[in-house]
Parts: C-alpha cells; structure tokens; sequence
C-alpha cells in the first residue's frame, strides 16, 4: 500500500469540510479511514487538526458518548 501523502493545512481543510458537507456528522475515526482509504492524511494529527479548525470556527465538534468520541460537523 502506498504511503498517504499529507496534505497542506488549505488543502486538508478543504477535504475536511467536503466530507463533512457530503456525509453530515463523522466521528474522527471516520473522517481519519476515508482519508486513509483515498491515501491522504491532515498536517497535523487528526484530533489536533480538526480541533484546529473548531477553533477557527470552520466545523463543529462535540463529544458524543452515543458514537464514542468527538462528532465533527459544519
């Protein structure tokens, strides 16, 4: 299997927010096995990423007890 190719912070951003936009609410767990299925991974550690971008206000997140983790939305 090829190693994923890590995406800059725009870039990222972007895949991000379309999954998000695509297929509503995800879990980091989610998110992180599409990325890693279509070979790319986010600059930083997925957590650390997405927590990124919740501060900047650019999606949502929550811990749900329901799916077991944090749940990203836009």
């Amino acid at each position: 299997m090829p190693m994923a190719k890590t995406l800059t912070e725009p870039d990222a951003e972007r895949f991000v927010i379309e999954l998000l936009r695509m297929r509503g609410p995800m879990t980091t767990r989610e998110i992180e096995e599409i990325a890693q299925k279509e070979g790319k991974r986010c600059p930083d550690e997925t957590v650390l990423f997405l927590t990124k971008l919740r501060s900047k206000g650019i999606i949502k997140g929550e811990i749900s007890e329901e799916r077991r983790g944090w749940v990203w939305s836009i």
